[in-house]
């Protein structure tokens, strides 16, 4: 488990709590932790021992990267592994924002992408900064960097120091991040399948619905669930508020899963959401008269009103980052949309029918749109644009100009 100082998270430190560190052996480098003098490759000329300087610097990234990540910390010299002197690293203009931009940029070259990392600089009273820099585990593991085709290796964290991954620590991250992916699609399919068992006619409301999800990577660690009514009333966070699009904002209900909520008015009395303590939300909305018109020869089985439906659900994933980003803060989020029981449903028309587009199949499963982080707004805001275009082309819509403007914002084109 990532280590605290004074109770908080490294990424909180001051100074003053930095202090605690010095020759402290409950601080000294090991899986989570490792100190460096300097960034080294800053103070070299521009040459081949330059470049193997910053060639360890994604090393150390990628070795953290491939084990449970952990903290690089600059600025800090050490002794036998525990933190001794404060140096400090000077920052131009004290510009943090260029400075980590450049060192980003520095990273350049790691795949399959650059790994999640969060800097937190810490001013120092000689005018220098202490970079700490987070680095996260995920699904994307394992990381490398390929500076020569014919020769690269894969390094993790191994107690003060790194080592190159064998072929079964290899095999078996690739494996496991695989099975997330397959892990996310069970669950889904396992929950459409709990609400399709509930309809005892074919007209019945759990014959076409929608289900929405967002589901953390440790949704199945156990470690990792929290007591929703608990943080309800403790910290005051209040779930209820995401659900206000569907109506299903009121006082919550606790359940065996966490907490459950259902609407306040009548014509959403069938849906119904969770929050639940693995830090799933589930929330099941109806295809009733409301989203789904239904009538005449034009649309004999009805057309989805997705324009108003995706105006009830945003709030949902946009309240989610709001009220869990001090839940979860370093953890990738899902976010899945999921519609069944519509196949032949128009999902977009014009005067012409041989224009006409409809849903191809009675389970449409959107793929998720993730985020690595819930307090990056504007990474949120995009990851919101990417679910909304796997939402409308996975039920057929092409031309219509709301697409062509989502496209346009996400991709630049």
């Amino acid at each position: 488990m990532l280590p605290k100082i004074n109770n908080k998270s490294f990424l909180e430190c001051t100074e003053a709590d930095l202090e605690i560190l010095k020759e402290n052996s409950d601080y000294r480098e090991n899986e989570y932790i490792d100190y460096k003098k300097n960034f080294a490759f800053l103070e070299m000329p521009k040459d081949k021992k330059r470049d193997s300087k910053i060639s360890e610097f994604k090393s150390d990234i990628c070795a953290f990267a491939n084990s449970e990540g952990g903290y690089l910390i600059f600025g800090i010299s050490d002794e036998n592994g525990c933190a001794e002197e404060f140096v400090g690293v000077k920052i131009p203009d004290d510009d943090t924002d260029k400075f980590e931009l450049d060192r980003r940029n520095n990273l350049n070259g790691i795949y399959p992408r650059t790994p999640y990392l969060k800097f937190h600089f810490v001013k120092l009273k000689n005018g220098n900064y202490v970079v700490i820099i987070f680095v996260k585990h995920d699904s994307f593991a394992p990381y490398t960097h390929i500076e020569n085709e014919s020769r690269y290796f894969m390094y993790k964290r191994s107690g003060n120091g790194k080592r190159i991954m064998s072929y079964t620590e290899l095999k078996n991250m690739f494996n496991q991040s695989i099975s997330l992916d397959k892990e996310i699609y069970n669950y889904r399919t396992e929950r459409i399948e709990y609400y399709k068992s509930q309809a005892e006619t074919e007209d019945s409301i759990y014959s076409r619905f929608m289900l929405l999800h967002i589901i953390p990577e440790t949704f199945l660690d156990s470690s990792y669930n929290q007591n929703m009514f608990v943080l309800e009333k403790t910290k005051g966070i209040q779930f209820s508020t995401m659900f206000s699009g569907i109506g299903c904002n009121n006082n919550s209900m606790p359940c065996v899963d966490g907490l459950r909520f259902i609407p306040y008015r009548n014509n959403a009395i069938h849906s119904e959401c969770y929050v639940k303590n693995n830090g799933v939300v589930e929330c099941f909305l109806p295809l009733d008269n409301t989203t789904l018109h239904i009538g005449g020869s034009k649309y004999p089985n009805g057309f989805i009103s997705w324009g108003y439906i995706w105006e009830e659900i945003e709030p949902i994933f946009s309240g989610y980052a709001d009220e869990f980003k001090s839940i979860y803060q370093n953890e990738k989020i899902f976010m899945c949309i999921s519609i069944i029981g519509c196949k032949g449903v128009t999902s977009e028309s014009d005067e012409f029918a041989w224009f006409r587009k409809e849903i191809d199949r009675n389970l449409v499963l959107c793929s998720p749109a993730f985020t690595n982080n819930l307090s990056d707004e504007e990474e949120v805001e995009l990851i919101l644009k990417k679910l909304n275009i796997e939402f409308l082309l996975s039920i057929g819509v092409k031309n219509h100009e709301k697409l062509s403007e989502l496209i346009h914002d996400v991709y630049d084109i």
